[in-house]
């Protein structure tokens, strides 16, 4: 009873008139008309699959790397980096087996690296890095390739290109993009709509600075 009574004086003074949140509030209810509709709208396989195509970025997995690295520190080799560089290269593709763990120079990360994907090698070594492991070829030490943290000597065992899932892999992930997608697009046609039919649009120039004037001290 106190709720009803409180609700309808509250009304009656119009307190929610310039309140923020309860406007939000009124909007987000409002809203909610147009998300029951589109949540019963239940999409076919053609539908999905057509969004999938469209939206391919959204959905295509990355490419992936697994690879090892020898890291040379640019501060202990000063003007001989480039010179041990290619020593240390000869002597990688010399000897396959060898132990890179006592080669090159202490490093924060690990020399072996598998199935990472681009974004995370991207993440610990820079963009640069990791777009040029897409271009080298496989099973051979090649560099040197320069990161953030200096240079390394790398040699990739894998690499898995990055494609488009085909539609079942991904159904529950493409149609709830959808559903979200149809949503915003029938709120937009509803408030279009409501524009058209119902509503004016005026846009009033904001008014003048006030005009102030030097006032002296006496």
């Amino acid at each position: 009873m106190r709720e009803e009574i409180a609700v309808r004086e509250a009304t009656a003074l119009k307190l929610g008139q310039d309140d923020t949140v309860i406007r939000r509030r009124l909007r987000q209810k409002f809203e909610f008309i147009s998300d029951d509709l589109a949540a019963q709208v239940e999409p076919t396989d053609a539908d999905l699959d057509a969004y999938l195509k469209a939206h391919a970025d959204k959905f295509r997995s990355e490419p992936s790397f697994t690879f090892s690295q020898v890291y040379l520190d640019p501060g202990k080799h000063g003007r001989n980096l480039s010179r041990d560089a290619t020593e240390l290269l000869a002597r990688l593709r010399a000897d396959e087996k060898a132990d890179i763990s006592k080669l090159g120079d202490a490093f924060l990360l690990e020399q072996h690296f598998s199935a990472s994907p681009s974004s995370e090698v991207a993440r610990q070594f820079g963009q640069p890095f990791a777009e040029a492991l897409a271009g080298l070829k496989l099973n051979q030490w090649q560099g040197p390739i320069r990161s953030g943290y200096g240079v390394h000597l790398v040699r990739i065992s894998d690499r898995t290109e990055g494609r488009l899932p085909a539609l079942a892999d991904v159904r529950d992930t493409v149609r709830r993009e959808w559903v979200n997608a149809r949503r915003l697009e029938m709120n937009d046609k509803l408030y279009q709509e409501l524009l058209n039919d119902r509503y004016t649009v005026k846009f009033e120039s904001a008014p003048p600075p006030m005009q102030t004037k030097d006032m002296a001290v006496k």
